[in-house]
């Protein structure tokens, strides 16, 4: 019994090997045709991003984009809290109340705050707005992609812009 164990540890094992070496290939490949494959954007409502709404940043080839208004989540603290009353206790169960019933939109939009909050320290993000691109390149303070991404492949064609 312990011979058939450990041949499928090993075939369980080669297999976890086998995919992530097709997965970098993968990555390897999408990374070497000189378009990134996932630029992460980290904002706030005060530095919008732009193109954001064009459809051809974030629905074609050229390159896969994830944006997080990390002040999503302050955004609607503060409407749950407004008009509270200065008794503590009611003023929790007001609040609770109040997020029980917050729509889908919003729950979302809390979420993928906190999500955005989490990758920034992840990835050592210290100021907005910032484009994080393949997971290793860090660009500051630039709100247009496409000046983001011109600058990300100078940078990796070793010309700096």
């Amino acid at each position: 019994m312990i011979g058939k164990t450990q041949s499928i540890r090993f075939v369980v094992l080669v297999s976890v090997v086998f995919a992530l070496f097709a997965s970098g290939m993968v990555q390897a490949a999408q990374q070497g045709a000189g378009n990134p494959p996932f630029v992460e954007v980290f904002t706030v409502s005060g530095s919008p991003i732009t193109p954001e709404a064009d459809p051809r940043w974030s629905t074609s080839s050229i390159i896969d984009l994830q944006v997080y208004n990390l002040d999503g989540i302050q955004r609607i603290e503060s409407q749950l809290s407004q008009g509270l009353t200065a008794d503590p206790k009611q003023s929790k169960q007001v609040v609770l109340q109040r997020f029980q019933q917050l729509n889908e939109d919003d729950r979302a939009r809390m979420q993928q705050a906190a999500m955005g909050l989490a990758k920034a320290v992840q990835y050592c993000v210290d100021r907005y707005p910032a484009m994080v691109f393949d997971g290793r390149a860090v660009i500051y303070g630039v709100t247009d992609i496409h000046q983001a991404l011109v600058r990300y492949r100078q940078w990796r064609e070793g010309r700096h812009p």
